[in-house]
């Protein structure tokens, strides 16, 4: 993986001229990263991997254009660099990974070249992301199907993708016992609120939030509080 430490005195190219190379430095904040001067001037910065793939030496002589190519080349590397860090902490979408880019102002025809790249490598996989995000949120968070359609679509998941993974992964029959389970856990807190109607409420907007869908919270919120209300009279 290459480096994404850098050297803001260092980077900063000039305007590009046909020129010789005069000397190849690496950088003293960033040893994967050499300088090139141009007839004595410093022109640009780029991946130790270029000088080798572009055959650059002292006394090679670049024009404008061999010179946009290396800027282009090392403009690549950064970009992929900086998307695989990024994959490599957990799965992401390709909306994540293409903000991610953004943040740090690549342009876009080189973010699009990434997400290429990625593909071609099996490294970007939105059904898959969605299918075990929506493994995950029910099984660790206990949300309901609507939350994390949600969640989903804030990520940039296809609607398609996002309803195949939830409808593997939510049993209609299961989501009613889901929420039961959620709205018990509530209860001791909601059971605090003296006032019934706004007993009601916080469990069923709590529901809700969740994720489950509105008939189901309110099935649930009455069942629960039903139950409840019939323990404190056998009290």
């Amino acid at each position: 993986m290459f480096a994404r430490k850098r050297s803001a005195s260092s980077e900063t190219p000039r305007t590009l001229a046909p020129g010789t190379v005069t000397r190849l430095v690496a950088q003293q904040h960033d040893a994967e990263r050499v300088s090139v001067y141009l007839d004595d001037a410093f022109a640009f910065g780029v991946h130790r991997d270029l000088v080798l793939e572009h055959g650059l030496r002292k006394g090679l002589m670049l024009d404008v254009a061999a010179q946009d190519a290396l800027v282009a080349a090392d403009r690549r590397l950064r970009a992929r660099s900086t998307a695989l860090g990024f994959l490599a902490h957990r799965a992401r979408t390709r909306r994540e990974v293409a903000d991610r880019l953004r943040r740090d102002d690549h342009p876009d025809d080189v973010i699009d070249e990434v997400l290429v790249w990625l593909d071609e490598r099996s490294l970007l996989d939105d059904a898959a992301y969605a299918k075990q995000y929506a493994e995950s949120r029910q099984r660790s968070q206990g949300y309901g199907p609507a939350r994390v359609r949600q969640e989903l679509a804030r990520r940039g998941v296809a609607k398609a993708d996002a309803e195949e993974a939830v409808s593997e992964t939510f049993d209609p029959d299961d989501v009613a016992a889901m929420a039961r389970e959620q709205a018990e856990k509530r209860l001791p807190q909601v059971l605090r609120e003296p006032d019934r109607q706004k007993r009601r409420r916080k469990l069923f907007d709590f529901l809700v939030r969740r994720g489950f869908p509105y008939d189901v919270a309110g099935e649930t919120t009455e069942a629960v509080l039903r139950e409840a209300d019939a323990a404190d009279s056998e009290d």
